[in-house]
């Protein structure tokens, strides 16, 4: 399944959707429905599937304005953690290349930094006064193996 067919796409409402991409012909993309999540109960604002490098991290993140960032398991679409400790709506995500940690962009004016395995918020950068909208990462691993 971790072969980049996957297509999420989440709305207001907190529903996340979940497709297939289905081999069609030159002209046409066919996409079969996979999995239906209400993943939140306010707006989602980013949905994000984690990198492919490694079997045993396959997550789907999903932000909201809820105030947290939910983490789905893609092998039944389970939830796997729920994290919660900003103050303000989360707008971002960004998977490290191994899939064990997270980074998250907050109206909170900060990022954190997420340990999968425990859902621990292990760092919280500070130093923004407005709202942080947007992360980044780059760890190092170009094509890393886990």
């Amino acid at each position: 399944m971790w072969d980049g067919s996957l297509v999420v796409a989440a709305n207001n409402h907190g529903t996340c959707y979940v497709w297939r991409l289905m081999r069609g012909t030159q002209t046409m993309t066919n996409f079969e429905p996979l999995h239906k999540l209400q993943a939140h109960n306010s707006y989602i604002l980013k949905c994000l599937l984690s990198p492919e490098f490694c079997e045993h991290h396959r997550y789907l993140a999903t932000t909201s304005a809820d105030q947290t960032v939910k983490i789905w398991n893609v092998d039944g679409f389970t939830l796997e953690r729920t994290l919660t400790g900003h103050q303000r709506w989360v707008w971002d995500c960004v998977f490290s290349v191994d899939g064990a940690f997270l980074v998250t962009a907050s109206s909170d004016s900060t990022a954190r930094l997420w340990d999968l395995s425990t859902g621990d918020a292990i760092r919280t950068y500070q130093g923004h006064h407005k709202a942080t909208v947007c992360c980044a990462l780059h760890d190092g691993a170009d094509g890393a193996s886990c």
